[in-house]
């Protein structure tokens, strides 16, 4: 009996740690306003005009097609966010998401969960004339950047390349090109939505530029989307 006794008070000092202490969370005056997110060393989270949307993006590592069921204030009401907890020291992007899962469920009380579905995906291809990639295997470190019709990335493997591009469509994509190893890449296009303003002109779409660029293919098809399914959100408590 005495283990089960000291077992439970260590679960509920596990429990106690991470608990989120939040200073503030307030309706941003301005619903207009850009938002920001920024996070620093002891647990320090703060943010200005940001929407529980935002936040749920960042903290579960999710788009927004794969976000379900949330209510409509979740995306249109902004919050200037002040909070920390004592006992993480936040230094990595894993860090800056735990502790938006702390404030999310401590404030908003949040649950979640997760579920896989046959949907329309694309699956990423080896064009028939063979990629056009550069191997990038040495050396430590891998980036991305993008633009508008603009895409660029230092030793990516092409699951991460994968990744990168469902960012610019509503579905995912599936890595189906069979090439191991890290590359680096550019690609620049013209959008649907109109050319971008800094854009060369006579870019073709993205899917001409995917084979003219990189030797690459999408191709549409159903295949497994994860999606957040959101059982509870509430607005935050009273500070």
């Amino acid at each position: 009996m005495r283990w089960r006794v000291v077992l439970w008070g260590m679960i509920l000092a596990s429990l106690q740690a991470q608990t989120f202490e939040v200073a503030s969370i307030r309706p941003s005056r301005d619903s207009n306003a850009e938002s920001n997110l920024d996070s620093a060393k002891g647990g320090r989270l703060t943010a200005t005009g940001i929407t529980v949307r935002e936040l749920i993006r960042l903290a579960f590592s999710v788009k927004d097609y794969q976000i379900e069921r949330a209510p409509g204030w979740v995306e249109s009401q902004r919050y200037d966010i002040a909070a920390k907890t004592a006992d993480r020291k936040n230094t990595s992007l894993e860090d800056e998401q735990a502790l938006v899962r702390d404030l999310l469920t401590d404030r908003f009380q949040l649950k979640t969960h997760r579920e896989t579905r046959q949907s329309q995906v694309y699956l990423l291809v080896v064009d028939k004339n063979g990629p056009k990639l550069k191997a990038h295997n040495e050396g430590s470190g891998a980036k991305s950047r993008k633009s508008c019709g603009h895409l660029e990335g230092t030793r990516l493997t092409m699951d991460v390349i994968s990744t990168v591009l469902s960012r610019q469509f509503e579905r995912d994509v599936l890595n189906r090109t069979g090439l191991s190893g890290k590359y680096d890449f550019q690609l620049d296009w013209t959008p649907d939505s109109g050319p971008c303003p800094l854009a060369a002109d006579g870019l073709p779409s993205i899917f001409t530029a995917l084979q003219q660029q990189l030797g690459l293919k999408l191709e549409s098809a159903k295949g497994p989307a994860e999606v957040l399914v959101i059982d509870h959100v509430d607005r935050p408590s009273g500070n």
